[in-house]
């Protein structure tokens, strides 16, 4: 197999690796597992899935790549195919919403020593996630935004180290490190968050039955989007 070429989603994943011995969850192709390796970024790598239709092709692309000697390819359900003889030091969970992911973390907790850096890309959901690291005292090291296919994916780097600063919900919303940095896709996608969530309040407020608390909600995370989006930072919403 000649080197692989990664997405311009799943080559952001890879370049925010900074470990040498990874856990690739729900691998799929095993594609990031196999251009680290080819790189010679990484030691070892476990490329798990809980499909054996992926787990066969990932297999196959390894025995190809020439790296089962650095690839060890297991069926498993989320973080269970990870003991402790393995070493991880990185775990990358991508493709999948941020509620599934918060669920694996969750369930494989114990398959963690809580020293491994967590390297996640939600595809929808990622408040949910973002509160589920908070409320376990994961601190966001690094958040970027990346454009693929039209599509906009956050990559979430965590560690198991409580913020010195808890959260407040303009961090759970729009991500502690993305409104620090600025970037000019995080201004376009607050600035989309800005016209849907003035679509939901409208939406809300027409409705036959209104629901009030909900109503409360998004005007108050509105609220924090336009302070983020007039005033540079916004670091004092709350």
């Amino acid at each position: 197999m000649s080197n692989v070429h990664l997405s311009k989603r799943l080559q952001a994943i890879a370049d925010l690796v900074d470990g040498q011995r990874i856990a690739d969850i729900g691998t799929d192709h095993a594609y990031i597992p196999i251009a680290l390796a080819q790189a010679g970024r990484i030691d070892f790598a476990i490329a798990s899935d809980v499909g054996e239709g992926p787990v066969t092709i990932a297999e196959e692309n390894v025995r190809e790549a020439g790296l089962t000697a650095k690839i060890d390819v297991r069926l498993a359900d989320g973080l269970t195919g990870i003991t402790a003889d393995d070493a991880i030091d990185t775990v990358v969970i991508a493709g999948m919403g941020g509620l599934l992911i918060s669920r694996l973390l969750t369930e494989g907790k114990n398959h963690l020593d809580g020293t491994e850096t967590l390297l996640l890309a939600p595809n929808r959901d990622v408040l949910l996630l973002r509160q589920y690291l908070a409320a376990n005292e994961f601190g966001i090291l690094d958040e970027k935004l990346v454009e693929d296919a039209g599509h906009v994916y956050p990559v979430i780097v965590a560690g198991q180290t409580k913020p010195e600063v808890p959260y407040s919900r303009a961090d759970l919303l729009l991500g502690p490190v993305l409104r620090r940095d600025r970037s000019s896709l995080f201004l376009k996608e607050t600035e989309l968050a800005r016209q849907k969530t003035m679509l939901v309040i409208q939406a809300l407020q027409e409705a036959a039955t209104p629901d009030t608390a909900k109503l409360q909600e998004e005007q108050a995370d509105l609220a924090i989007i336009k302070e983020v989006l007039a005033d540079g930072d916004g670091q004092d919403s709350h």
